[in-house]
């Protein structure tokens, strides 16, 4: 069995008489079984549908799926999807509206044709209810616009870094009339707290006033952040996240997605991360 296997066994396990089984594996399995990390939660207590997990993915990441197909097959694939979804992908398409109204028994296949297409290149592969604990498992309680919000949170720790170094009021002015009133008092409160790790500096000194560009740095900044603290998480809930996000941004966040080698600040961007998840769900 691969460790995925494991960890889904251990967990039936859980919900039967161990001893009844273990004798059955040979001493290496059973110490193999022993290494696996257990599910916070019962995973089969509340089993996700195709439909609930199809929900959770970003449109985007069907586009490549519906390409091929002609546009009448399309109407049917769509019809099967959530309502934002199918809309956004209408429009991506440029198609009319569909009413086609499938049957549950179309319904069901189509979308399990689809799931199955967008986790076919998974090796060792983990629904959300089986990941093993980690400490960024409540990311997967944001939505996508939760998660590009904690994104921009974090990179205002760059930006409190680098205001330090900033002399003139009128270039700090400039800053912070670019931000939005939760995220100025986000980054007054991060200059006045000494950053436990900081990247290389932003440079603000060469900074055009341009909004926009000064979003971009950030949103960047902020994916490094997020992905350097994921970075050892198990494969799939990194997948479950991206999948969370279009593909664009996870192109962003899987550039980043390295090992800063100093556990310390592992933990604390970490820690930052999770400060952030009421914050964002709380303004959403």
């Amino acid at each position: 069995m691969n460790t995925t296997s494991y960890i889904v066994f251990k967990n039936l396990l859980e919900r039967r008489s161990k001893s009844t089984f273990l004798r059955y594996l040979s001493p290496s399995e059973q110490e193999k079984l022993q290494t696996v990390p257990s599910s916070k939660r019962d995973p089969f207590d509340h089993p996700y549908s195709i439909e609930e997990r199809l929900q959770g993915i970003h449109y985007s990441w069907l586009i490549t799926f519906l390409e091929p197909f002609a546009e009448s097959d399309k109407e049917l694939i769509l019809a099967s999807l959530d309502e934002s979804q199918a809309e956004r992908l209408k429009k991506h398409f440029e198609m009319k509206d569909p009413s086609l109204p499938l049957k549950e028994n179309a319904k069901s296949y189509l979308t399990k044709a689809v799931y199955e297409w967008l986790i076919s290149d998974q090796k060792e592969f983990l629904p959300i209810e089986f990941l093993p604990e980690h400490p960024l498992n409540p990311l997967l309680n944001l939505t996508k616009g939760e998660l590009q919000t904690l994104v921009d949170y974090l990179g205002l720790h760059d930006l409190a870094i680098e205001l330090k170094h900033v002399i003139k009021a009128k270039l700090i002015k400039k800053v912070q009339k670019i931000l939005t009133t939760g995220e100025r008092d986000y980054l007054k409160k991060q200059i006045k707290v000494k950053q436990p790790l900081s990247f290389a500096r932003l440079n603000l000194d060469g900074w055009n006033g341009d909004g926009e560009k000064l979003k971009a740095i950030l949103h960047h900044r902020g994916f490094n952040r997020l992905a350097k603290a994921l970075f050892g998480c198990h494969p799939s809930l990194l997948w479950h996240i991206c999948h969370r996000l279009d593909t664009g941004r996870t192109k962003i966040l899987r550039k980043f997605f390295t090992d800063i080698n100093n556990d310390e600040a592992h933990n604390a961007l970490i820690n930052q991360t999770l400060e952030l998840i009421p914050i964002v769900q709380k303004r959403s």
